[in-house]
């Protein structure tokens, strides 16, 4: 009986032995297969090339998804160095040549926001998104790029097992600068305008008002432009100026009112050229138009309902409105410097050019008939412009 125990007991014990020994064999094998997995990855960084393998004898399956993406998680510091404002993402830190990524044309520093309408909140969210997905799937791509988030549709790839090369990882390169994406703003506009002949009108000893300085401040101005491609921006722009004066007529009861106007506006067509990130330039031209006006009151203020026949015809109350008229060129070039992804500074200069409608100025009546004022100067209407002010957008 002792015997009989004794053989079990030993043949027990080589047993064991003999299946450790194949666990071990095992174990060896799963060991030369990942080293072997290393060797097949090695220089690649922590990125979507670092795949997780679907298993065919220790090979990626060919139908496996793959985009060729150097990923990493998003930090705030570098969330708030490409102005992105948001809590989700993943950072795009290099692209591998000739991958599905690279002919869709994602970038370094584009920030994955979705894959194929599903969040992703880092990299191990993407991985999970890539892994349900294969090799001829067409996914939408969600990312945020420059300021604002862009969307289109790609077709997913496959890295192949004909070839046993691990494809190389592009060699970075300057990132394409953005010439912006347009916006609006207030423009207080200071122009050289030459008002001799309004001056010399104002002035006679029958009106007796103080000159207008030979430069206005227009406070009153607004300008928008959005992009239509290519760099060039389409938009328009108006300035006005408004001043009033008064002056009692001697030795009457009469007073004189007098207000003159200046507008000038158009369609603009503006050529953006970045300089750095935050800063383009820009040359450009307006064309529109651009009007003097001057009003006239000359009266009593005694007015009643009985004698307004007599008044109208036979008083000394006057009321009627001068205009001139001119077509507008203005060349102006722009410097944009950005602050926030929204709001930066603007400074502008320019010349505008006036081509006169008419040669005369022009009494405006009722239903805008116009009566020529005979012996009326041709006045110009030309100058500098400058303007430096806020800008929403970019």
């Amino acid at each position: 009986m002792k015997k009989i125990s004794l053989i079990l007991i030993l043949t027990l014990a080589l047993s064991s032995l003999l299946l450790a020994d194949a666990d071990l064999k095992q174990d060896i094998k799963d060991l030369e297969d990942v080293n072997r997995l290393i060797m097949e990855l090695k220089g690649l960084d922590d990125v979507n090339t670092r795949v997780v393998i679907n298993r065919t004898g220790g090979k990626e399956a060919s139908d496996a998804a793959y985009f060729g993406l150097y990923l990493e998680d998003l930090t705030f510091p570098k969330a708030q160095t490409l102005n992105y404002k948001g809590n989700i993402g993943v950072l795009v830190t290099g692209v591998v040549r000739d991958s599905p990524a690279w002919n869709y044309r994602i970038q370094e520093d584009d920030i994955i926001l979705s894959v194929h309408n599903k969040e992703v909140t880092n990299y191990a969210a993407f991985e999970r998104i890539r892994k349900a997905l294969r090799a001829g799937d067409v996914a939408t791509i969600v990312v945020f790029r420059d300021g604002k988030t862009e969307s289109f549709d790609m077709t997913i790839g496959s890295r192949g097992s004909s070839s046993g090369s691990t494809p190389v990882p592009q060699t970075p390169t300057k990132k394409k600068l953005s010439p912006g994406y347009g916006g609006g703003t207030w423009v207080p506009l200071w122009m050289e305008l030459d008002m001799t002949d309004i001056n010399d009108l104002i002035t006679d000893p029958a009106l007796g008002f103080g000159a207008f300085p030979m430069s206005i401040y227009c406070n009153k101005a607004w300008a928008a432009k959005l992009p239509v491609g290519k760099g060039y921006f389409l938009g328009g722009q108006i300035t006005w100026y408004e001043d009033s004066k008064r002056k009692n007529v001697a030795d009457s009861n009469y007073h004189v009112w007098l207000q003159y106007s200046s507008t000038m506006g158009g369609v603009t067509l503006d050529k953006r050229i970045p300089i750095t990130k935050n800063v383009t330039a820009s040359m450009g031209l307006m064309v529109g138009g651009a009007n003097h006006e001057l009003e006239f009151v000359n009266t009593d203020a005694n007015y009643d309902w009985d004698s307004l026949p007599n008044i109208i015809t036979g008083s000394n109350n006057t009321h009627f409105k001068l205009s001139k008229g001119y077509l507008i060129a203005q060349p102006r070039a722009e410097l944009l410097v950005r602050f926030l992804p929204w709001l930066g500074i603007r400074a502008e200069g320019g010349y505008a050019y006036g081509i006169n409608l008419r040669e005369n100025w022009r009494v405006i009546g009722m239903g805008e008939e116009e009566y020529e004022v005979s012996g009326s100067p041709n006045t110009k209407y030309e100058g500098i412009t400058f303007t430096v002010g806020p800008w929403f957008g970019f």
